[in-house]
């Protein structure tokens, strides 16, 4: 039997949560979560390629996101912490309603992610890569 190795490590956060679903998209660029935390964080699986620049927008959800490599600026402590600061963090970070399921899924349009909350919700969110006209994040709500 080959024994496995671990590549990558992706951290939504400090404290623990229960992962409600995960969701590839088409090209393996983008992993997304969603937690019961009420949040969906998205991350970017390719590394080494270019960077990704977001924006705040402003909506009925609040949206944070980290630095464009997602690698933790306190990396010089991971001899300390290794497995914790040696991560991959979220390129973005969706605030949805806590207390409600959601579901992620790529769409069929480039970078974009679904997340259907079990209230009935849906959000189509795009992630837009560095080389795009207008850089950040879209949101559009629709209601079921």
């Amino acid at each position: 039997m080959k024994q496995r190795t671990c590549d990558l490590k992706v951290r939504r956060g400090a404290d623990r949560a229960e992962i409600y679903s995960l969701a590839f998209s088409s090209t393996a660029q983008w992993l997304a979560a969603s937690s019961d935390k009420g949040t969906v964080h998205v991350f970017n699986l390719k590394v080494d390629s270019g960077s990704l620049v977001v924006e705040r927008s402003r909506g009925a959800s609040e949206q944070s996101f980290s630095t464009p490599s997602a690698i933790s600026h306190l990396s010089f402590i991971k001899g300390v912490l290794p497995k914790y600061f040696s991560s991959e963090w979220s390129v973005a970070q969706f605030r949805l309603h806590e207390g409600c399921q959601y579901t992620v899924a790529f769409g069929h349009e480039k970078n974009t992610v679904a997340i259907l909350g079990m209230d009935g919700r849906l959000e189509r969110k795009r992630i837009r890569d560095e080389g795009e006209k207008k850089k950040g994040m879209r949101r559009e709500e629709e209601n079921n």
